[in-house]
């Protein structure tokens, strides 16, 4: 439903400079799209933060980001990962190397090139 009033709004945003451009536009349909904005926004926001606030209120407040397990053993395309992550935290410069079903993560001992 929410894609469906983004695009009904792209829409009546188009329309109406369509409207404006190619004809004088009607004064009574220009006060009635100023109407439903006037409207329509506020009643949108106001319910967005109302339901913000019903997830604070059942949730309550956000205390810490969540924890994510940092089990990265496959990427996307089902290549086992092999890295030293807390090597590789400080690394400059890390060059990964696809070999055949495995993707290694390594420090490239070479210093980063300066482009002129």
């Amino acid at each position: 439903m929410h894609g469906a009033l983004i695009v009904f709004g792209w829409w009546l945003f188009f329309w109406s400079w369509q409207r404006v451009t190619a004809d004088r536009p009607e004064l009574g349909e220009l006060r009635l799209l100023m109407l439903a904005a006037v409207l329509v926004v506020p009643i949108l926001t106001l319910s967005w933060v109302a339901h913000n606030v019903g997830i604070h209120r059942r949730k309550g407040p956000r205390r810490a980001v969540r924890t994510v397990p940092l089990a990265y053993e496959l990427d996307f395309n089902g290549r086992h990962i092999v890295a030293d992550w807390p090597c590789l935290a400080s690394a400059r410069r890390i060059d990964i190397l696809v070999e055949g079903d495995a993707k290694r993560f390594v420090e490239s001992p070479a210093s980063p090139r300066v482009l002129p």
